[in-house]
């Protein structure tokens, strides 16, 4: 299913790409859409967002036959300048400085975390690591230029951020050759071959340097331009065409700018097309890898299944918020708009709206083909079933479906209870707790219109010939429209007496799940 009319935000953007790039487009010439994250710790899951706009950007301009990719990169080459608090802190305090790659077994399995957490969704991502790029010397001209001008670059910082260089300030790093910190290093002086430098024991706060002081090449590898500069010389060094970057890079005078200004002036770039976006914060509050605050990114993509992980981070427009809170309701809500948008995709919503129908499809991993149309069970009664061992997971689909289940149909069924359990039993809130209640809450309070129209339903549901949830349902309602009562006043004292709370699943369905006499007994004992 193609949708020609284009509501949707990412459809906006790849609309913007296209007008701008028109002419490399029409060469046949790849776009380059690029992202990055360092590897100071366990990334979190607020850095998927940016990973999965730029892969659905990638994916959108494919369904195009626009020719992209999609290269993301796993930053080592930063110095460590803080330790997570999840890491034996006295094993790395004597790297603190050193550039990541040279850490020992430190930034390897954060890289690999991120990519097994979103390889699920299908995005077309080509991974590489920062380092090599220097070795191979991919980064000596942009070093060159960003040297020749560090006169101009500093100028940059004060016009732009109002917070100036001192004048004996270099755009580079060194690494040195004694103690091999980076973070520590200080460039004195260039002769248009190689540096002066000295590793100043009080350089930073959270590392000391060696002392050491000499003159070296600060090409190949041996050195490493500041974040801004190093920003606006990727652009070049990778024909960067698309990328953006979360809103803390996009205050007045921030780092975008910043980057942009170089681009231009010192590399003589055109910085690539922006695609800004808000932070996705953990109940409310902006995530930190260095200070282990939030989740991991493996550890949500844990909870989720990819699709709905994917329509997590897509759902709203990148430059709205998103808040995340695992052990609240934001789960069950993603399920319950997931399944939503799945019914205006597939023309089961009386008035179908693209603007629900699209997520729903780009959610998907593979965009090669349409969505298969398969029946799933909505995560409430889900929710219930999984809690209940006298109930058997297939039997309560078919019957709430009302016909058979295919075997595409089966297999989704039971990789969404596996989600949905793995939720109930780790972080779910007590509301979402079921438990059969043995007797009568003591707190039950009922008028007599409730409580004779409880009986009568308790008497109607023992004579009941078959025992469904559409008779159940019927009884309830027709229960409900003789004694004139408004329906919270029937179902909420049916979830109160089975459930012992105010709601729950499709009343009918889960009560044709106990037995029919036990069911009656207890209404009419009321």
């Amino acid at each position: 299913m193609y949708y020609t009319i284009r509501m949707f935000w990412a459809d906006e953007f790849a609309d913007a790409i296209e007008e701008r790039f028109q002419k490399k487009i029409k060469e046949g010439t790849p776009l380059i859409i690029r992202d990055e994250k360092t590897l100071s710790g366990r990334v979190h899951i607020g850095s998927v967002r940016g990973i999965v706009i730029h892969g659905l950007i990638g994916q959108i301009l494919t369904e195009r036959n626009i020719t992209n990719e999609f290269l993301f990169e796993l930053n080592d080459n930063d110095p460590m300048d803080g330790l997570p608090v999840y890491v034996d802190q006295e094993k790395y305090k004597p790297h603190m400085g050193k550039p990541l790659f040279a850490v020992p077994n430190f930034s390897e399995g954060f890289g690999e975390e991120l990519k097994e957490a979103v390889a699920p969704m299908g995005l077309p991502i080509h991974w590489y690591h920062l380092r090599p790029l220097y070795i191979e010397g991919k980064f000596n001209d942009v070093i060159r230029e960003a040297l020749d001008n560090a006169t101009r670059i500093r100028e940059i910082y004060k016009e732009v951020s109002g917070g100036g260089k001192p004048d004996d300030w270099f755009p580079l790093n060194v690494i040195c050759p004694q103690c091999g910190k980076i973070g520590t290093t200080k460039v004195t002086g260039w002769n248009g071959s190689e540096v002066t430098y000295v590793c100043k024991p009080k350089y930073v706060e959270w590392a000391e340097g060696c002392g050491h002081e000499g003159t070296m090449s600060p090409f190949d590898g041996n050195a490493s331009l500041p974040w801004k500069v190093e920003w606006a010389a990727k652009w070049k060094v990778m024909g960067v065409d698309i990328e953006g970057g979360g809103k803390d890079h996009y205050a007045a005078g921030g780092s975008r700018e910043v980057a942009a200004t170089i681009s231009k002036d010192i590399f003589h770039y055109d910085p690539p097309f922006d695609i800004p976006y808000e932070f996705f914060n953990l109940a409310g509050k902006k995530m930190s890898a260095s200070k282990g605050l939030g989740a991991c990114a493996k550890d949500v993509a844990d909870l989720l299944p990819p699709k709905l992980l994917k329509f997590l981070m897509i759902r709203k427009e990148a430059r709205v918020p998103i808040d995340f809170d695992p052990e609240g309701k934001t789960i069950p809500n993603l399920f319950d708009e997931y399944d939503r948008c799945s019914d205006h995709y597939f023309n089961r919503h009386p008035e179908t709206y693209e603007g629900y129908a699209r997520p729903y499809a780009l959610a998907q991993a593979d965009l090669s083909h349409d969505p298969d149309d398969i029946w799933e069970m909505r995560f409430q009664a889900l929710s219930f079933v999984v809690q209940m061992p006298h109930l058997h997971l297939e039997e309560e689909a078919t019957k709430l479906k009302g016909s058979g289940l295919s075997e595409a149909e089966i297999t989704a069924l039971h990789e969404r209870a596996d989600f949905v359990k793995k939720w109930i039993d780790t972080l779910a809130p007590a509301e979402y707790k079921f438990v059969i209640q043995d007797s009568v809450p003591t707190d039950l309070e009922l008028s007599d219109n409730q409580r004779d129209a409880l009986h009568a339903l308790g008497k109607r549901l023992g004579d009941l010939k078959e025992w469904t949830g559409e008779s159940v349902h019927d009884k309830i309602h027709r229960t409900k429209e003789e004694f004139g009562l408004p329906p919270k006043e029937l179902f909420q004292p049916l979830y109160k007496i089975f459930l012992g709370r105010t709601s729950g699943p499709q009343v009918g369905w889960f009560l044709s799940t106990m037995e029919q006499e036990k069911v009656a007994e207890k209404l009419l004992n009321v």
